[in-house]
């Protein structure tokens, strides 16, 4: 059985030690992945994009034999030491939430009421990217919650040259929301999550154009970055 829980904070304090997935961020990232939450596979594995989505990812980013191994297992590799790739040392993974905001990621756990109610709301913000505001105390906790929290994940980053890339609605609204700009910041809009495939429509095909120039790009600086610190 959960405890209780009065706000967002006590909600990811208690689910942190079983479902928080660490964000992925190396000294070399310059081009930084806003994503939304973990999910089953993320969780299991303790990095973004582990899954389906991250296929999609390095399917479009890379043409070497990474193309069928997702995103985040490969990133997992290059923080950990185990890879060592100009084309990975410059990318960086962020999720706007750190645990699961969908209640199917936490199987069949027990819970109390009072956490099941959460899990609703938590739902509802994920789903509701048109919004801004939102009339049930608990839904504003949650996306205040998180804006202060993407806030602060990105202000270090205010003063170097990156390159945004917020995945999706949910990302792209959380990272208007941040209130961040910076003259060398640049962001990549209108890039859809990678789930369903959606890298493959045609729709899209300039934006994820746009992402693979910027990934090889932070390639390069991350090559140069590395030979300078030697």
């Amino acid at each position: 059985m959960t405890e209780g829980a009065t706000t967002f904070y006590d909600i990811v304090s208690l689910f942190a030690k079983d479902y928080h997935v660490p964000d992925i961020l190396l000294p070399t990232s310059s081009c930084i992945f806003v994503l939304e939450s973990p999910h089953v596979q993320e969780v299991q594995h303790g990095a973004p994009v582990a899954g389906s989505s991250g296929v999609t990812m390095s399917k479009h980013l890379f043409n070497t034999e990474y193309a069928r191994t997702p995103l985040g297992l490969l990133m997992k590799q290059c923080a950990d030491r185990v890879l060592d790739e100009p084309i990975l040392n410059g990318i960086g993974l962020v999720n706007v939430c750190n645990i699961p905001l969908q209640k199917s990621a936490y199987g069949e756990r027990e819970m109390v009421d009072n956490i099941l109610e959460w899990f609703h709301d938590m739902e509802y913000v994920r789903t509701t990217n048109q919004k801004e505001t939102y009339s049930r105390k608990r839904q504003m906790d949650i996306q205040d919650w998180l804006i202060d929290h993407l806030r602060t994940k990105l202000t270090p980053h205010l003063g170097r040259e990156i390159t945004l890339v917020p995945c999706g609605r949910f990302a792209q609204k959380f990272v208007r929301l941040a209130g961040l700009s910076d003259p060398n910041w640049r962001i990549i809009e209108e890039v859809p999550h990678p789930s369903y495939n959606s890298w493959d429509r045609a729709r899209y095909q300039n934006q994820i154009r746009l992402v693979s120039e910027a990934v090889a790009a932070s390639a390069k600086k991350s090559a140069i970055s590395l030979l300078d610190r030697k």
